[in-house]
């Protein structure tokens, strides 16, 4: 139970990071040093939280769960990029970051599956 109340800890309060990095509403103006620093916190936070902090599974059963999880999160990635993607090309502004995203997901789940069916 601890386990978890700090994973969820951790995510919200990469969320609040992410928020204050991208200022959706225009609220403050932050300097550029600060925004620097912002910026810096929320990339060293998601290598943390992306490559390290959620990658210890216990048994059988514990990884399940993290395969299951993983799936959830790359499920709702590629939807959230796809809307992004459809509603920007409604506007006729396709951001090629959207993009290049998506083609990353895509293609390296497509190599995982394919290394993981050949080396298994």
């Amino acid at each position: 139970m601890k386990n978890n109340i700090l994973s969820i800890a951790i995510a919200l309060a990469f969320v609040a990071l992410l928020i204050l990095l991208t200022d959706p509403f225009m609220a403050w103006m932050p300097p550029a040093g600060l925004a620097a620093v912002l910026l810096a916190v929320a990339v060293l936070m998601c290598a943390w939280i992306g490559f390290i902090i959620y990658e210890r599974a216990g048994d059988e059963r514990e990884e399940a769960h993290r395969m299951q999880a993983g799936r959830a999160a790359y499920l709702s990635g590629i939807a959230v990029l796809t809307v992004a993607l459809v509603v920007q090309g409604l506007a006729h502004d396709i951001d090629p970051w959207i993009s290049g995203a998506l083609a990353a997901m895509v293609l390296v789940k497509l190599a995982a599956r394919l290394y993981s069916e050949r080396y298994r």
